[in-house]
């Protein structure tokens, strides 16, 4: 079954399918922007990374409070024509997903997102879960915060994933050390998640590739789920492809964009096209598959407000 979030790996005696469940089965995990705007090399974004690290604490806020700026806000929604509805692994499907958020911009120039995401998994039992990205000053990822509790760790703290320059730090607290989740996954840049589907990831892809039309960036994503009470969190790493394809104007949210388009190739997935604004903001995506009669499944920008500018970051 490959449908809008779903990825399929080897296993002994055939394929499988396997359920992708990591932050309680979310389907989209930190919905927003997809960044098409800065052109740097993969060793530039990784020392990016690095040095953005420096001085930041896990604990540390990355936005003051007393001296942000809200700079936008807005809401996004999957749609997917078949299956009911449903999106993601059988077993833990969700439906009706939004995200909504709100940017905020720091006195250093650094960036926070605020947000929460309401589905019902299963069909008819409602969730509302809380979520926090803090972001450098390029709008690269730094830490993303995770307020929904893990699927085998019931009493766990909120799950941090920490974005280095040549790793993912993953850890959640529980009240006793045996309980509680700390991995270190060796990653090589350009990296980001593939599941769960995280479009700030996404974009520090693109940002640390090539807009050119002849030259794709090779990539690593992370795909995790939760298997077992015993193996909490399942990280499996995969190779993909990322390629612009140019410059497009379209209509989402009720606004008029000029977009910068990609495509992202992952082996067993059905291609994803992706819409961008100059600003860094997801507009929308969709996924291709090889049945051109396959019913239409995605994301989109369904609602989008903006107060202040991205200062140094909208670029023509």
């Amino acid at each position: 079954m490959k449908r809008l979030l779903e990825w399929k790996t080897r296993a002994s005696g055939g394929q499988r399918d396997l359920p992708v469940n990591f932050y309680l089965a979310l389907a989209i995990c930190c919905v927003f922007g997809i960044a098409a705007i800065t052109r740097v090399s993969a060793a530039q974004g990784s020392a990016l990374r690095g040095s953005a690290w420096q001085g930041l604490s896990a604990n540390s806020p990355v936005v003051s409070e007393a001296d942000r700026t809200k700079i936008a806000e807005g809401e996004y929604e999957i749609y997917e024509e078949a299956n009911g509805g449903a999106v993601g692994p059988a077993g833990t499907e969700v439906y009706d997903f939004h995200e909504s958020w709100t940017l905020w911009r720091g006195g250093t120039g650094n960036y926070e997102v605020e947000g929460e995401r309401t589905f019902e998994s299963p069909r008819d039992m409602k969730h509302a879960n809380r979520f926090l990205i803090q972001l450098s000053r390029d709008l690269t990822p730094l830490r993303m915060t995770e307020f929904a509790k893990l699927a085998w760790r019931r009493d766990s703290e909120p799950t941090v994933c920490e974005f280095l320059s040549k790793e993912i730090h993953c850890f959640s607290g529980a009240p006793t050390t045996t309980q509680a989740i700390n991995l270190y996954i060796p990653m090589k840049s350009p990296y980001g998640f593939l599941w769960p589907i995280s479009p700030f990831s996404l974009s520090g892809l693109t940002r640390q590739g090539e807009r050119d039309l002849d030259h794709p960036t090779m990539i690593q994503l992370l795909s995790v789920e939760e298997p077992s009470p015993n193996n909490p969190i399942y990280p499996v790493v995969r190779s993909g492809r990322l390629q612009y394809v140019g410059v497009e104007e379209v209509a989402i949210a009720n606004q008029n964009w000029r977009a910068y388009k990609f495509t992202l190739k992952v082996p067993s997935y059905p291609t994803f096209w992706v819409w961008t604004s100059t600003e860094g903001l997801l507009l929308a995506v969709k996924t291709e598959h090889a049945d051109p009669h396959w019913p239409a499944e995605g994301m989109k920008l369904m609602r989008f407000h903006k107060w202040a500018d991205f200062s140094d970051h909208e670029r023509p």
